[in-house]
């Protein structure tokens, strides 16, 4: 069974997904360059990628339940394995937004425990329609992009989370941010609950315009399935990151994970539990006229981040976590 797992992850983990998908659509440019119908339909498909609404708009919803549901996703969580902790029911009449932390690498406990429903997330919230947020970067990687929003993954700007938040009258819309983003990931190591969530209050506005409850989650176990090569703020290494992201948008993390066959150097992920804990929800009320720097966004920033490091204080023992959570 374990050499299962091992398999189906490596054939879906999703950074090598996108590799794959980017080079078969270049191998078929070039393969078929001289067949002009092939040929003008991948460049037409490159070109219509750009301007396709469809990403924030949730994706192809009718697959959504089906592809949430494949049986080998199982698979994927019971390598970890990933776990899904509710402490409080959410009343399906009521919309959400989930903040998911930490980062980690690539946010595996956000995908196995959010992105499908492989851990019971329907079980233990029914009639809460979840969308998880991503970057609009990964809906520009042709046939990766389809399996992505057949999974009803959308991007995460603006226009989107609205859309989201308002798509279904009565209640039990909800969607997840990882909040921190790629700043966030350069602080993925061991033991460690650094948090690039101070000045990130952009959320809280989102929730206010729309009346969401905010929901914050922990997961631990996130940091520790790569290691991060060091990058202590202040050194060298971590100021050149930094300067790449700002530069970029993206964060250049250096990090160490494992083989198929060998356990020392590789791509993948190790075999450690990551359990997401879904803390109370805070019950924003609804300032549709809310702007960038009203006193009301700060309150509820503030009560977000309380409730973040009481939720993380009450759990992480139970988890061999001993790191201070420190927000930045």
């Amino acid at each position: 069974e374990r050499r299962m797992q091992m398999l189906v992850l490596a054939l879906t983990f999703a950074p090598l997904q996108m590799i794959e998908c980017f080079l078969a659509y270049v191998f078929i440019i070039w393969y078929f360059r001289d067949n002009w119908f092939v040929l003008t339909t991948m460049l037409g498909y490159g070109v219509w990628i750009y301007f396709d609404k469809t990403p924030s708009r949730g994706g192809y919803k009718r697959l959504k339940k089906i592809f949430r549901n494949l049986p080998h996703y199982r698979l994927v969580a019971d390598y970890y394995p990933c776990k899904l902790v509710r402490t409080t029911p959410l009343d399906p009449k009521n919309n959400y937004l989930f903040g998911y932390h930490p980062h980690g690498i690539i946010s595996v406990g956000a995908q196995a425990n959010f992105g499908t429903d492989s851990t019971g997330f329907d079980v233990k919230f029914p009639g809460i329609d979840m969308t998880l947020m991503t970057l609009n970067l990964t809906f520009k990687i042709p046939f990766f992009r389809e399996l992505v929003m057949a999974h009803g993954l959308a991007s995460c700007g603006r226009k989107s989370i609205d859309f989201h938040l308002e798509s279904k009258e009565g209640g039990g819309n909800a969607v997840m941010l990882v909040i921190g983003g790629a700043a966030e990931s350069l602080d993925a190591h061991p033991d460690l609950m650094d948090l690039t969530l101070k000045h990130r209050k952009g959320f809280v506005r989102l929730a206010l315009r729309h009346g969401a409850h905010l929901v914050p989650v922990i997961s631990f176990g996130e940091n520790e399935v790569f290691t991060g090569i060091p990058n202590q703020r202040g050194s060298v290494t971590r100021s050149v990151q930094n300067w790449l992201q700002k530069k970029t948008g993206v964060a250049p993390v250096l990090f160490v994970g494992r083989g198929v066959f060998n356990y020392a150097f590789g791509v993948l992920p190790h075999r450690r539990a990551v359990t997401s804990v879904v803390g109370a929800p805070l019950p924003c009320p609804k300032v549709a006229d809310v702007k960038k720097g009203d006193p009301v966004i700060d309150e509820w920033h503030a009560k977000y981040l309380k409730a973040l490091k009481d939720l993380y204080e009450e759990h992480k023992s139970q988890h061999g976590m001993t790191a201070e959570m420190r927000f930045f």
